[in-house]
């Protein structure tokens, strides 16, 4: 075989080597945190307010949740609304708030309509 032939034959042979050497490697072992199941992360908890600050409940009137759509008169807007200040209520209303109710609240606030 001339010196080429040879030459070709033992780096295509090196060549089919490394290329079966590569298929018959192990993966590297894990250690036991990377082989432990997984955990559900734990869920966010709203930033619903549970109580009311302090400035708050020194203003010696209740802080309402207006219904949607409702409009008061004046420049201020609507006095105490929670919405506002705080943001939507959770499931639960600290103490403090309520729902508005004009039968019940009317002579606080004046509505547009009146």
């Amino acid at each position: 075989m001339p010196r080429t032939a040879k030459l070709a034959a033992t780096v295509a042979a090196l060549v089919l080597a490394a290329a079966l050497a590569g298929c018959t490697a192990t993966a590297p072992q894990q250690s036991a945190e990377q082989t432990s199941t997984p955990t559900a992360t734990a869920t966010p908890t709203p930033a619903y307010l549970t109580e009311l600050p302090a400035w708050a409940l020194g203003t010696g009137m209740p802080w309402f949740i207006y219904p949607d759509g409702f409009e008061c008169f004046g420049t201020e807007g609507c006095p105490n609304d929670y919405v506002a200040f705080f943001g939507e209520p959770g499931p639960f209303l600290p103490e403090g708030v309520v729902y508005y109710d004009p039968a019940i609240h009317g002579d606080m606030v004046t509505p547009v309509d009146q």
